[in-house]
């Protein structure tokens, strides 16, 4: 478990420090081609974290089979853990940051998305910038992720 918490760690420091650049670089009106590019690197380092954090769950949950998504992990596993429930809780609440990060991630790929503006076409799709053209949930996100990592593992230590 010691890997996965270490390249855990390393996803959300990697995705702090690229959120920290993409912020300075937003302050000193960097051309809209960088700021995007900053944007998905943030969005790729917080989903990289958030995987890795969910193969921490699997090793508690002793399953050593390959997944690629929470439910095939849970579907894995004879009983969810309480971690892998509140998980999953975030990841169906169209409204929770997980669910609004998974969208930004999914909206990254498509060829049509122009800049890093995640267009509303659907109830679950979140817009990235607000009116005046500034950047919303990045560092909301990466918080709540690392809130709820830290939060998760505190409460493993004292049980």
């Amino acid at each position: 478990m010691a890997q996965w918490l270490s390249h855990s760690n390393q996803k959300l420091y990697q995705a702090r420090l690229l959120l920290e650049n993409q912020e300075q670089a937003e302050r000193q009106g960097a051309p809209a081609a960088l700021l995007s590019a900053l944007q998905e690197a943030v969005v790729f380092q917080l989903i990289l974290a958030y995987q890795s954090y969910l193969n921490e769950v699997a090793e508690i949950a002793q399953c050593r089979e390959e997944f690629y998504s929470l439910q095939q992990l849970i579907d894995l596993v004879p009983v969810a853990t309480g971690e892998m429930t509140e998980l999953r809780q975030l990841e169906v609440n169209d409204f929770s940051w997980l669910s609004q990060l998974q969208v930004a991630f999914q909206a990254c790929s498509q060829k049509d998305s122009g800049s890093f503006l995640v267009k509303a076409h659907s109830p679950r799709m979140i817009q990235l910038k607000d009116q005046t053209g500034q950047s919303l949930a990045l560092r909301d996100w990466y918080q709540s992720l690392s809130d709820l990592i830290d939060l998760q593992r505190n409460n493993r230590q004292e049980s």
